[in-house]
Parts: C-alpha cells; structure tokens; sequence
C-alpha cells in the first residue's frame, strides 16, 4: 500500500487486482487492509458492483484471494 501526505492527512493507496470467476467472467477488485473490497466490473472503476456479496463466485474469488495472503 502506497500512503501520499496531503497536508494534515494520509491517503493511503492499494493496487488493482484482476479476478476470474469460474463461470468465465473477470472482475477487477481494488483491495484496502482496513475497509476491504470494492469490486468493479471494468479496468477503468466507473462500474461498481453495487451488492458483490449476493454473487456467490465473487464471494469465492475473494476467499480464495484472501486464502493466498491477499495476492492474486
């Protein structure tokens, strides 16, 4: 995680990550230590995922990330 001074604050950076599902279909995930994921359906993050956690491949791409030590 990448942390960049902004006068009295920090604003904290976490890289990108790619995920296949098993049915075929990728899912871009930006991954944060304390507040977790934010999933998005495009490279760009303008399509978010508004209720990841009702998609069950996506909740098993996540555990399986998590499993790997937060690397994908």
């Amino acid at each position: 995680m990448t942390c960049i001074s902004i006068g009295n604050g920090f604003v904290c950076v976490s890289p990108s990550f790619r995920l296949r599902l098993e049915d075929g279909r990728h899912v871009f995930m930006y991954w944060h230590d304390y507040c977790g994921p934010i999933f998005y359906k495009d490279r760009k993050e303008s399509r978010e995922i508004e209720s990841w956690w009702e998609d069950k491949l996506i909740c098993k791409a996540l555990d399986w990330f998590q499993a790997r030590g937060n690397r994908a």
